[in-house]
């Protein structure tokens, strides 16, 4: 399986929850802890039991799954399974759902729609598009199979989901390879602003940066993490 990156966030602190897939049958685990008001980030991988709430906000992310012929989607039973265990409130992806639509064995459309809708949060689906999404014109497929599969693609959009007391506000840009992304978004009063893109350093164009608390992309790993978390 490609290099995979999943991603949990908890309430008013994020707690992080990344899969690193190394091979088929080998996985990393790495939990952090990022603080709304502090510019911190701790590594709490030995005990992020611990700071589970049922009053916060649970956000589960992945990237770069690069279904094609040989990878088939039944890969996605591991996310799935600890995924769902751990019953987020949003879920969102990064782009790159497929390596290329025009070699996409369409057989395996109903399975990988299957397994999309397998990934249930309350408070919905939301993803972008990535450059390997846009390879043979695939990303109007890609557009229809994540709405099948009930997830939102944010296109160069926004929109605001929340739990009780608690807003999140979610912009998604269009690739920053073939799409053609804006790097403009207007400031929205929420408690939490996220930026979803599946390229990481053209990030740094958006003229709002700073008005997010945390960026979440796919593509290489470098860059993977916001570089601040900051109170409103």
């Amino acid at each position: 399986m490609p290099n995979t990156i999943y991603l949990l966030i908890f309430g008013m602190s994020l707690l992080l929850f990344y899969w690193f897939f190394l091979k088929p049958k080998k996985a990393k685990e790495v939990h952090y802890l990022i603080h709304k008001d502090k510019h911190q980030v701790l590594d709490i991988s030995n005990a992020y039991d611990l700071y589970e709430d049922p009053k916060t906000i649970l956000v589960a992310h992945f990237s770069d799954t690069h279904f094609r012929s040989g990878h088939a989607p039944k890969k996605l039973n591991p996310l799935i399974r600890s995924t769902m265990a751990r019953k987020p409130d949003i879920i969102v992806f990064t782009g790159d759902l497929l390596a290329n639509y025009e070699h996409w064995p369409h057989q395996l459309t109903p399975t990988l729609v299957d397994k999309l809708k397998h990934l249930k949060a309350p408070f919905g689906k939301f993803a972008v598009l990535g450059n390997q999404d846009y390879a043979g014109a695939g990303q109007y497929f890609v557009q229809e199979v994540l709405k099948e599969a009930d997830f939102t693609p944010l296109v160069n959009e926004s929109l605001f989901t929340n739990k009780e007391d608690t807003s999140i506000h979610i912009v998604g840009m269009d690739d920053t390879i073939l799409g053609n992304p804006m790097f403009d978004f207007e400031k929205k009063i929420a408690n939490w602003h996220l930026l979803l893109v599946h390229e990481a350093d053209p990030v740094e164009k958006v003229k709002s940066l700073l008005d997010f608390d945390l960026v979440l992309t796919g593509h290489p790993f470098k860059k993977r993490r916001s570089k601040k978390s900051k109170a409103t």
